[in-house]
């Protein structure tokens, strides 16, 4: 993988969604601040906040990014890695901006909080990133896929298998990277 445009895709990816950026952490620390404690608030609103940030990043948004990505030395999986990561940024800011925010009201009270809220948000993110180059039907399955995942990652923690969810989300969010990448390449073949 280069290293220059990969650096180049997701800066300028992320200045392009710097608004969305800006909303989805000002809103985490809003609602990490009101939240009960728990472990269900900082994962639904965190997976909720990715999946917003990944539709954010749909093609056809910032045409002149599109064009110059497609103009960038990489190869399918090499572009979906470097247009991935910029939305896995923002969600992961987010994540932690909300994290941050319950820590000064007394911390989420469960262990492990950080890390489960971290992984579930990268899948939920990763899935929703298939949805975000999908119209119709194929969309919604998408992000329904995304909640599911999401949820799920909530219930293995919550069944006390923290192990379990972690190797879940990396396994699932190595397949989404995949399927993103693969997706990639059908609808814009080099």
């Amino acid at each position: 993988m280069r290293a220059r445009p990969f650096v180049a895709i997701v800066t300028a990816r992320l200045y392009a969604e710097l608004g969305a950026i800006e909303f989805t952490l000002l809103a985490a620390l809003l609602v990490g601040m009101l939240a009960p404690q728990g472990l269900l608030g900082p994962v639904a609103f965190c997976c909720l906040a990715g999946i917003a940030v990944a539709l954010a990043a749909s093609p056809g948004r910032h045409p002149h990014l599109d064009h110059c990505e497609q103009s960038a030395p990489l190869f399918g999986r090499e572009l979906a890695r470097a247009k991935a990561f910029a939305p896995c940024i923002a969600a992961v800011l987010t994540a932690a901006a909300y994290l941050a925010a319950a820590q000064t009201r007394g911390g989420v009270g469960t262990p492990f909080a950080a890390p489960i809220v971290l992984s579930a948000v990268i899948l939920c993110t990763l899935v929703a990133l298939c949805a975000a180059i999908r119209k119709g039907l194929p969309r919604t399955l998408y992000l329904g896929v995304a909640v599911a995942a999401g949820a799920a990652a909530y219930w293995i923690a919550v069944a006390g298998y923290v192990w379990g969810e972690l190797l879940f989300c990396a396994v699932a969010a190595f397949f989404a990277v995949r399927q993103y990448g693969e997706a990639l390449a059908r609808y814009d073949p080099m």
